[in-house]
């Protein structure tokens, strides 16, 4: 394994986005875990949700690490911070280089699609010519898919994980309700402290979404501490959590993304895109996620010439994939191995 899996480069090109605009001088900051083969056939593409970071074996140490599903020993593993976020790559707290400032709220509207061809572009800059596996969850499942769209034939399989074609109307009125919790503290989108503040409660409002009411109860029930429910000291606790290691504007950027996403946007039907992506895929719903519900995706993902679909049991709600990993790595396992064999026998021939 690598001493230092911390890596961040210049993609040396121009990023034309859907808003009709471009970013000049677009950085990616990405961690690499294992060691690429001669063939180039062991290249797993990982991707973040909306507030993750690229350390993906910090956040995903159930599935990425030695004995793991996801085993640098066997895996070249590369995990990019997607464009827009605060980890690294170029986002809101970047600078400018028209301006010499911080983007901040001035950083230009993108999609998951964008997210996608910055993607691209780093495997095209790293000389990866094809990817043995990409998965992720949530909106790094939305850029799995986009990048399939865009680029099938670089791909031997791809895993989504709670997400289906499109930000369905409950979703966007959520998400728009949650932006506009932020923006009401400031709208001039100047004041940091004041963005801040909104985050806080926007992220309480949030993490109702991404959990369910099963897990909720059991955790916390009608308990109280201090003359407040636990659960709300939950919700406060996840507000301070958020706000220490999180960019405003880029939670700003990323949701609106979210909102934007559409598989089929400017395209065919959402049908018939699907259904000209002919990459394997194992789609994989949650079943006690409400932004999310397994029945769409199942449906969703009938719609792919190639592709199966398995729920993950979990009471955790939409962030099951990141809390109960080792049953994620059971689901995913059977998928995995076959597709390791396919590419054995494909070398042996």
């Amino acid at each position: 394994m690598l001493n230092d899996p911390f890596k961040k480069i210049s993609l040396d090109r121009t990023i034309q986005l859907e808003c009709d605009t471009s970013l000049e001088g677009v950085e990616v900051a990405y961690h690499a875990y294992g060691t690429l083969n001669d063939t180039q056939s062991n290249v797993v593409l990982v991707l973040h949700a909306l507030t993750g970071t690229s350390a993906a074996q910090e956040w995903w140490n159930g599935l990425i690490g030695t004995g793991r599903i996801l085993d640098p020993n066997q895996y070249f593993i590369i995990a990019p911070n997607l464009l827009g976020s605060c980890y690294g790559t170029t986002g809101p707290e970047s600078i400018d280089p028209k301006t010499g400032a911080l983007y901040l709220a001035s950083f230009p509207s993108i999609t998951p699609r964008d997210i996608a061809r910055v993607n691209l572009a780093l495997l095209d800059k790293l000389n990866i010519e094809r990817v043995h596996l990409a998965i992720g969850g949530s909106l790094g499942g939305m850029v799995v898919l986009e990048m399939a769209s865009l680029a099938p034939d670089r791909f031997d399989a791809i895993v989504p994980i709670a997400v289906s074609g499109q930000h369905s109307a409950w979703r966007l009125a959520f998400s728009s309700f949650v932006r506009k919790t932020i923006v009401a503290h400031d709208p001039t989108l100047q004041d940091r402290t004041k963005l801040l503040a909104g985050l806080r409660l926007a992220r309480q409002a949030a993490m109702i979404t991404y959990r369910s009411s099963a897990e909720f109860d059991f955790r916390f029930g009608r308990e109280t501490s201090n003359g407040r429910f636990e659960v709300e000291n939950y919700l406060e606790h996840q507000g301070e959590k958020i706000v220490a290691r999180f960019s405003p504007y880029s939670y700003l950027t990323l949701t609106r993304a979210m909102e934007l996403y559409d598989l089929s946007r400017d395209q065919r039907s959402l049908e018939e895109v699907a259904a000209s992506i002919s990459v394997p895929a194992l789609f994989v719903g949650i079943s006690s996620d409400i932004l999310y519900e397994p029945e769409e995706i199942e449906l969703f993902a009938k719609l792919f010439p190639n592709s199966d679909y398995q729920t993950l049991d979990a009471i955790h709600g939409h962030d099951s994939f990141l809390v109960d990993q080792d049953v994620l790595a059971e689901v995913i396992r059977p998928f995995l191995h076959t597709r390791n064999v396919k590419t054995l026998l494909e070398a042996v021939v």
